[in-house]
């Protein structure tokens, strides 16, 4: 049996702050994912996920409630607690250049890989702080903002008790994610004090990886990672996706390629509930994760049908919804 982990890294946007944006706006935009169309953020995703009788794993992003207070983590949280699903905790640096009260003296960088440990442990303990202000249970597993982790990152969060960290993305290794292990990983392994759950990744053509992320591969390629991930007897399967991950790229209106795509994974995964039962963390049995995951398993691997179909659905997208 294979525990799909679906994962929502959920956040305002530090470009839109930048821009002008205002917060009510921004939250709007990038939590809800409000447009004239409709709206196919948290709240929408969320209540998909429970008709579906699915698990999910909302990262929400907690530094910027620093910059603006509570109500908006709070307002994040509620409707993904009430559905339940999972809250876990994701930073995003960027919002260190507006904090009210600067936790770190001035020091500034764009991924957590940026910082020494000390103050990649002040910036999680922070992090847990506003999530835990703002509703949530206490943190058991973290993503760094653009995968930007480092090795310091999970001894960091080894010292503030947090038991998973997923910022490992194969394609993202080198830049920013600074995560150095002995060998590619593609299943659960404990590193520096926590245990690393890697995102999904899989071969789309020769030497080149690809993540399992709902806007970059097609419904198809997400079912063959799944089936893969059962046939193999992986552990885990991690699959990302973001709150604002069904709009266009301009965030003007929904990509309704991507929301039938988002549809579907629902659907498969109400199928494969049996092999592939969604989860969150707090359902992990860390011992069970590692004694299970000596033997490190075959690349997942895609068709070049598959890739094809999901080049030219792209394109699609892009022209029809900008």
């Amino acid at each position: 049996m294979t525990s799909v982990l679906v994962t929502i890294d959920t956040e305002l946007s530090p470009g839109a702050h930048q821009r002008g944006v205002s917060a009510q706006d921004n939250f709007a935009t990038a939590i809800l994912g409000r447009v004239s169309g409709g709206e196919w953020g948290v709240n929408y995703q969320a209540i998909r996920f429970k008709a579906h009788g699915l698990k999910a794993v909302f990262f929400v992003e907690a530094l910027s409630a620093s910059v603006f207070g509570l109500d908006l983590l709070k307002r994040t949280i509620d409707p993904i607690l009430s559905s339940g699903s999972e809250v876990q905790l994701h930073l995003h640096t960027e919002w260190l250049s507006w904090c009210k009260h600067d936790p770190l003296g001035g020091r500034r960088g764009s991924n957590m890989a940026d910082f020494n440990l000390d103050d990649q442990r002040r910036l999680l303990e922070l992090g847990i702080e506003n999530l835990m202000r703002a509703g949530a249970p206490r943190p058991i597993a973290f993503r760094a903002g653009n995968y930007g982790a480092n090795n310091d990152t999970l001894r960091a969060l080894a010292t503030v008790g947090i038991t998973y960290d997923t910022s490992y993305n194969f394609p993202y290794l080198g830049n920013p994610c600074g995560i150095i292990v002995d060998r590619h990983i593609s299943r659960p392994a404990q590193i520096d004090g926590v245990i690393e759950l890697p995102v999904a990744v899989f071969t789309d053509f020769p030497s080149h990886f690809r993540p399992a992320q709902l806007c970059a591969i097609s419904a198809s390629e997400m079912r063959s990672v799944l089936e893969q991930s059962v046939e193999q007897q992986r552990e885990a399967a991690v699959v990302v996706s973001h709150s604002f991950e069904l709009l266009n790229q301009a965030r003007t209106r929904a990509n309704q390629i991507v929301v039938r795509r988002f549809n579907m994974l629902c659907e498969m995964l109400q199928s494969m509930s049996t092999g592939a039962p969604t989860t969150g963390f707090a359902k992990l049995t860390p011992n069970a994760l590692l004694t299970a995951s000596s033997e490190t398993g075959k690349p997942l691997k895609s068709r070049p049908w598959r890739t094809t179909s999901r080049m030219l659905e792209q394109v699609a997208g892009s022209l029809l919804y900008g």
